[in-house]
């Protein structure tokens, strides 16, 4: 066998070392740079995850939060309320929908001003695993992140408002950030030039010593040539500042994340999130040190009309200086310390009070916030007003948690929109037991509509020159099996708050027109009914059609049916009312105005609305004996009317005096006591059956 020569065994082991070399630096420059990837990729990760908490967090406050503002508007069926907190959400940019479902799971209301998807039944299994279960839920899928939280009222459920953010909307706060490669083109040129100075270093030492030990064993003698070997490695100062300008993004990312979190971006004030924190921290405090400190839940009074009328920058203008307004009324304060004020959503604000007698104070603190919107808002060259109802509770006396503090609040800030807004009121336990009762009423009045409990009783309207009945006022009545008979006034008053006034005015409606129809008097007389309409039924544009649909279905004519309209409805909603107005009166249906003189329209509205009669207050036919002023304004209203040629109807007669004088000031028609107090259906028919004989029959109550 040949042997190599010493030559071919040098540059064999010289090629095979310079290979390992180059071998062993390129590993070790890859897992360097698989550590820097790793690090890389954590830290990113981490970015990521903490931004994906971020957004899950500040959905589930807001979804917490905003449910917390809906359970009353949600309770009194406040769409306008429910509208400006869905809207408050729906203008973040990222948050693609927000809605709330009612009992039924149905929706309410879907944030926008005509409820497009009103009763509409979302039917995903999202829904259906939302309302069957009583805690928040939170649902992940590829584009959306979705909230549902249930409306709570004591242990009943009365909603649940479910909120969408689009994820392709939310910013990445990783994008952008390097994230070096595993492997680097650009080490081929180091471990190339690494591999050239190697081999020239091989060469030198071959032609240094190899070339002349293999010629002295040869004997030929040869040249040796000296080769300099090339530069080292590049790229590590690139890679280190990478690493070193990812560090510094990831923390400012970091600091703006947790800037957003608590920070309203609107005005500047602290968050939702942020008055939770400062809630719990206080409640901690004061349960250590025996203190006390009040919350006040501020709502700016009609700010709806702002949005409407001028805008949402203009409103956004509004409310950014509403809370520089509150930040400089407390911060003048003598226990400014004390002191802590959060943008709560849309235009409410919750102000934290924490001194010596918190509870008194913060009606002092009330009054000058309360003071501080009366100088008016300059925007768009004129002047805006603006002002605020203010609810005001305090630990511990009303409550133990954030959660019932922030309810109580909201409810004592109710109780000042009632009082007539621009003032604040107190929490007191009286409010739960209120709302208590009334959750209670509202329930049985659902089972009683529901069950046939209702019913429709119908007081005459008698014709006072012939003393005989020309027509019936249709009224609803409820017996309960436990309370009774319940006031008229309470359980419509929560049907129109709860959204069921449509319901029972159709009821009223057709049981009416049917009932109508089959009246007659011995002398062949047909009767009218008239029926009273709710501002809520007036504004729905498919009222005209319902009501010729009960005629169409009764039978009854036209002409036979009255709708009673408040005046003081009409005059609080012209715009919306006169079309159906018109409707109604091309249907041949008569409009009469109720509570006439009550509203101070007058002749004005009488010369503009399709109105066939009036109806005096009551208000004026009491003191027609006694008050002269009454009685001016009562033959002033019936000498308006007939100039116009419509008919009147004195209300609240109960004497035969008054009769006396109204037939002197030759009012055509009256209602009253007198006449007949409200009965039901059957008891009416016999009445009109024993006419005219029973009909002014001497009454031993008349005291005149």
């Amino acid at each position: 066998m040949k042997r190599w020569s010493l030559r071919r065994r040098y540059w064999t082991a010289a090629i095979g070392t310079i290979v390992l070399i180059v071998v062993a630096v390129g590993g070790a420059l890859l897992q360097e740079r698989r550590s820097s990837v790793l690090d890389a990729e954590r830290r990113i990760a981490a970015i990521e995850e903490a931004a994906r908490r971020a957004v899950e967090l500040r959905l589930q406050a807001t979804a917490e939060m905003l449910s917390d503002s809906l359970i009353n508007p949600v309770y009194f069926y406040d769409l306008e309320v429910i509208e400006q907190l869905l809207a408050s959400a729906r203008n973040q940019p990222d948050i693609g929908y927000a809605m709330v479902l009612d009992r039924r799971g149905r929706v309410l209301h879907d944030g926008t001003p005509e409820i497009a998807r009103f009763s509409e039944l979302p039917g995903d299994e999202f829904a259906s695993r939302a309302f069957t279960t009583p805690l928040p839920l939170l649902q992940r899928s590829e584009r959306w992140l979705e909230a549902s939280h249930p409306l709570m009222l004591g242990d009943e459920q009365i909603g649940l408002l479910r909120i969408g953010l689009d994820l392709d909307l939310v910013s990445n706060p990783s994008a952008g950030m390097p994230v070096p490669r595993l492997w680097d083109p650009g080490w081929l040129v180091p471990l190339g030039l690494l591999a050239l100075a190697l081999a020239l270093l091989a060469r030198w030492i071959s032609r240094r010593f190899v070339h002349q030990l293999a010629a002295w064993l040869q004997h030929p003698r040869r040249r040796a040539d000296v080769y300099d070997a090339g530069e080292a490695p590049r790229g590590w100062a690139e890679l280190a500042d990478s690493l070193e300008r990812s560090d510094r993004e990831a923390a400012a990312i970091e600091i703006e994340l947790q800037r957003q979190i608590t920070r309203d971006g609107l005005t500047g004030l602290p968050n939702r999130l942020a008055l939770r924190h400062q809630i719990v921290e206080r409640l901690q405090l004061c349960r250590d040190r025996g203190l006390e400190f009040a919350l006040m839940f501020i709502d700016l009074d009609e700010f709806k009309r702002i949005n409407d009328t001028l805008g949402h920058d203009v409103g956004d203008d509004v409310l950014a200086e509403t809370g520089k307004r509150f930040s400089d009324v407390l911060s003048r304060d003598s226990n400014a310390a004390g002191n802590f004020i959060a943008r709560f959503g849309g235009d409410e604000f919750v102000v934290l009070v924490a001194c010596v007698d918190a509870r008194r104070r913060a009606g002092t603190v009330a009054e000058h916030l309360l003071a501080a919107l009366q100088a008016p808002f300059r925007l768009l060259n004129q002047s805006l007003h603006l002002s605020a109802s203010i609810g005001i509770t305090s630990y511990p006396d009303d409550a133990l948690d954030a959660a019932q503090l922030l309810k109580n609040g909201d409810i004592a800030m109710y109780l000042a929109k009632v009082h007539g807004r621009n003032c604040y009121r107190y929490f007191t336990n009286y409010l739960t037991k209120l709302a208590d009762d009334r959750l209670a009423l509202e329930q049985d009045l659902r089972e009683a509509i529901a069950n046939g409990e209702l019913q429709v009783y119908y007081q005459p309207i008698v014709e006072l020159d012939q003393e005989r009945v020309r027509g019936a006022e249709a009224l609803l009545r409820w017996h309960h099996p436990v309370r009774g008979m319940v006031p008229t006034s309470l359980f419509i008053g929560i049907a129109e708050d709860v959204g069921l006034i449509d319901t029972l005015g159709e009821f009223v409606l057709r049981e009416a027109s049917r009932e109508a129809v089959g009246w007659v008097t011995p002398d062949g007389h047909l009767p009218f009914v008239a029926v009273n309409v709710s501002v809520k039924q007036f504004r729905d544009a498919r009222f005209p059609t319902k009501v010729a649909a009960a005629l169409r279905d009764s039978g009854l004519a036209a002409n036979r049916l009255h709708m009673e309209m408040t005046e003081s409805a009409l005059l609080d909603n012209e715009p919306l009312a006169f079309p159906g107005l018109e409707e109604l009166d091309r249907q041949g249906v008569h409009v009469w105005l109720d509570d006439f003189g009550t509203g101070f329209s007058g002749l004005s509205h009488l010369r503009r609305v399709p109105a066939s009669g009036v109806k005096i207050d009551r208000s004026f036919t009491a003191d027609l004996l006694s008050d002269r002023h009454d009685l001016a304004l009562t033959s002033a209203i019936i000498a308006m009317a007939r100039s116009l040629e419509i008919t009147v109807v004195a209300e609240g007669v109960e004497k035969s005096s008054q009769v006396e004088i109204l037939r002197s000031l030759r009012c055509p028609y009256g209602q009253g006591y007198w006449f007949g107090h409200p009965m039901p259906a059957n008891e009416f028919r016999a009445r009109l059956t024993r006419e005219p004989a029973e009909l002014l029959r001497p009454r031993i109550s008349d005291a005149s």
